[in-house]
């Protein structure tokens, strides 16, 4: 899978937990976009907004093992451990 760079690319400091978990190869464009609708629906209708992790695992598109993995590397490029 090649990583496109058409589009700017945040800083480390902000790169979400979606794109992360695309870019590991555990989730794609079409799941993640799913899981930010649902997050949209809840905010829409008064609900609490969930994490995108806890929508992605309801939703069974990644498991308990990726989403942490993700969570990890998140936390490391906001560290500055890993390049991009």
């Amino acid at each position: 899978m090649t990583k496109s760079k058409s589009q700017a690319e945040p800083d480390a400091s902000r790169t979400l937990l979606g794109q992360i978990l695309v870019e590991l190869g555990y989730i794609t464009i079409y799941q993640l976009e799913e899981g930010l609708a649902v997050q949209r629906h809840d905010t829409e209708q008064g609900l609490e907004q969930k994490p995108l992790g806890q929508i992605l695992l309801e939703l069974g598109y990644c498991s308990p093992n990726q989403l942490i993995r993700g969570i990890q590397v998140q936390s490391e490029l906001r560290k500055g451990h890993i390049a991009r």
